[in-house]
């Protein structure tokens, strides 16, 4: 059965479940102005298949009906800018050296007390960097210590680097008894399958496979591997959670995460009630702090261009 598509090209034109796959791949990826190899295509594509020799045979198909373009080994919607080759590879490279920044702020942050693991988010963990972006982490914290961990680091932040978040988005928390995301749709598969673990690479293979979701949205996502040696926590670390006993640390806890719920609700009330409860998560596993639904709105991008091609909504896990 083809699915039959619709572009500013031609009026009609049928397409094979191979074709529309890697369609969904392509437009998915033109939300962010982002071209895509065949090795990107294979990874997220939406449905089991044996190797990338098929997924080839799908892109000449779709070059040969004028859907998408191809240059320089990349592939984009035949409506886009060529410049966007261009610009991949610019954000790629300065995403090499923001990943050496990147690094080295993550190890620093592994050293705050509580901090288990720390990983690379949103751009950056996709290889390429903008000019104006920033270096997003993900933090898992040990459980129970999620608001005074977020609290330290938050002044830090505010004390020593002027409130900069360049080099030091902390915007995600997460505690090792928490690893399992609620949300599941493509935008939030896609987030995990490309995390990029800096501190703790083992506790990053366990966030994955407690999240082993991604797959129904992935199936060709190469299996995370825990091969490495056994995290060692820096000595330094150890030192600076002595300072913090037990019994003054689950006091305070609780009263911490309600104050970022205080500063949360006057500082956004402009916002609804729902809103800003989906953007700032505020639970004793989980911390999130999103100024804009950037979720929100590249889901919506992205269903505006399935609908321009006439091809069905993806799928919710749940």
């Amino acid at each position: 059965m083809k699915t039959i598509v619709r572009n500013r090209i031609a009026e009609s034109v049928a397409l094979s479940k191979l074709e529309e796959g890697v369609l969904r791949v392509v437009l998915y990826f033109d939300v962010f102005g982002h071209p895509v190899d065949s090795k990107e295509i294979f990874k997220y594509f939406p449905s089991r298949v044996r190797s990338r020799d098929a997924i080839e045979g799908a892109l000449g198909s779709l070059l040969a009906k004028s859907l998408i373009r191809k240059k320089l080994g990349y592939y984009f919607l035949r409506t886009a800018a060529e410049q966007c080759v261009a610009e991949r590879i610019e954000k790629q490279r300065r995403a090499i050296r923001r990943m050496s920044i990147a690094g080295l702020v993550g190890r620093f942050i592994s050293f705050f007390p509580f901090v288990r693991a720390v990983m690379v988010s949103g751009e950056l963990s996709k290889g390429v960097a903008s000019p104006a972006s920033d270096i997003d982490f993900v933090v898992v914290v040990e459980d129970g210590r999620l608001w005074i961990t977020r609290t330290i680091l938050i002044a830090f932040k505010k004390v020593f680097l002027l409130n900069s978040k360049k080099y030091f988005c902390l915007n995600h928390f997460i505690t090792e008894g928490n690893l399992i995301v609620e949300q599941r749709n493509f935008y939030t598969a896609l987030e995990l399958a490309t995390l990029k673990p800096l501190v703790n690479r083992r506790l990053h293979a366990r966030y994955l496979t407690a999240n082993g979701w991604i797959r129904e949205y992935f199936p060709n996502h190469m299996d995370v591997k825990t091969a490495g040696e056994q995290y060692a926590r820096p000595p330094f670390r150890s030192f600076l959670e002595k300072l913090f006993p037990a019994e003054f640390t689950d006091r305070v806890e609780a009263s911490l995460m309600a104050r970022w719920q205080r500063i949360w609700d006057r500082r956004y009330a402009h916002l609804a009630q729902e809103d800003r409860k989906h953007r700032f998560r505020c639970l004793p596993g989980i911390s999130t702090a999103y100024g804009e639904d950037f979720q929100q709105r590249v889901l919506v991008k992205y269903e505006y261009r399935l609908q321009h091609y006439g091809l069905p909504p993806i799928g919710h896990a749940n």
